[in-house]
């Protein structure tokens, strides 16, 4: 198997790294390889969050669609006179 040495490793992220590896009954060099390979497993959809401007994309496919009702947000809801679903 293969060795690895990390620099500079943040403080903080060293001690959450050891807290975690206490938590899981593990060394701190088993709790990183454990944490890589869930991340290596991971879809990556859910590894990565969508940047504004594919946020901004969306949104404006969206308002480019065409209106397929006309009636408004509380008519579509069924709310009544008082502002309750009916």
């Amino acid at each position: 198997m293969a060795t690895m040495t990390l620099r500079d490793l943040p403080d903080d992220l060293h001690a959450w790294l050891k807290r975690q590896a206490e938590a899981h009954h593990r060394s701190v060099n088993k709790e990183v390889i454990v944490l890589l390979e869930s991340v290596r497993e991971a879809p990556l959809a859910v590894r990565r969050r969508a940047t504004v401007e594919e946020i901004m994309a969306i949104s404006r496919r969206g308002a480019a669609l065409p209106v397929r009702d006309r009636r408004g947000d509380d008519e579509i809801l069924g709310y009544d006179a008082n502002g309750v679903p009916g």
